[in-house]
């Protein structure tokens, strides 16, 4: 039988980590928390970005489900990853009003920074996979996994690479109403869909792939829900960020002992 063994870190590494951890979570409670008010700066910001006011608390309530399952040590990797989409939606809904880049639009990106970084000093484990995957020790699935595995990959690349396409091609009715995102960003929208389908194709970065093009999926899930679409139609794009990390999960033994729950590593 193979026994898995994980290297305790440093205690420099170990600190380090649960600071940005902490640091994360006091954020995201208190970003969370203002969803549940009538503060004039959240109703400025939310008028702002043409969110719904009414869908706010909604958002709280997501906001703080995610951050739950992050500090659970046993699901903090399903918690980072739900919260990247999360993310991916705050960085598409201020791309779509040309908000500042470095203050605005990119803030997320600072936060989803602190919350992999807090785990990724903590947990060996995940420095295996991310960034950059490294070869597996562990024995690899079945045969059937691994082909089932590889066939969602391939289903949701080809669903990705299919809607970069279409946005290098996509011509506005006359008459149309105008389209929930800003034609000047559709070819950018394009270009980091197709980058984050290349590496998520790449093996060696695949898991890096699968993370940012959760953050795409959630940018995609925001925006829908921006513009009006019922619930099923914008969770469309959540599906799809399923299929993309069930076709890891599958090929890879590693991810099964990291998320949905975490199992314990043995000594």
């Amino acid at each position: 039988m193979t026994v898995e063994i994980q290297n305790a870190p440093s205690k420099a590494k170990f600190y380090t980590g649960y600071t940005f951890t902490a640091l994360s979570i006091l954020f995201l409670l208190m970003d969370a928390g203002i969803k549940f008010t009538t503060n004039p700066h959240v109703v400025k910001a939310q008028t702002q970005l043409g969110f719904p006011m009414g869908l706010t608390p909604a958002i709280g309530v997501v906001a703080l489900v995610c951050t739950a399952l992050y500090a659970l040590p046993t699901t903090s990797i399903l918690g980072a990853l739900l919260l990247t989409g999360y993310l991916g939606g705050a960085i598409a809904l201020h791309l779509r009003v040309d908000n500042p880049l470095f203050s605005h639009t990119l803030f997320p990106i600072y936060i989803a920074l602190f919350i992999w970084g807090g785990i990724w000093l903590r947990e060996d484990r995940l420095r295996d996979l991310f960034p950059i995957t490294s070869p597996s020790a562990l024995p690899s699935p079945s045969k059937k996994l691994v082909r089932t595995g590889y066939v969602l990959t391939a289903l949701s690349a080809l669903f990705m690479l299919f809607t970069a396409i279409m946005k290098f091609v996509y011509v506005a009715p006359a008459g149309s109403p105008p389209p929930m995102f800003p034609l000047h960003h559709i070819h950018h929208l394009a270009y980091i869909e197709i980058g984050c389908t290349l590496l998520y194709l790449f093996p060696a970065t695949s898991f890096l792939g699968a993370v940012l093009m959760t953050a795409y999926l959630g940018g995609a899930t925001a925006v829908s829900l921006r513009g009006g679409e019922s619930v099923g139609a914008s969770l469309v794009p959540a599906f799809v960020g399923v299929v993309v990390w069930a076709g890891l999960w599958l090929r890879d033994a590693r991810l099964p002992r990291l998320f949905p729950v975490r199992s314990a590593a043995s000594r």
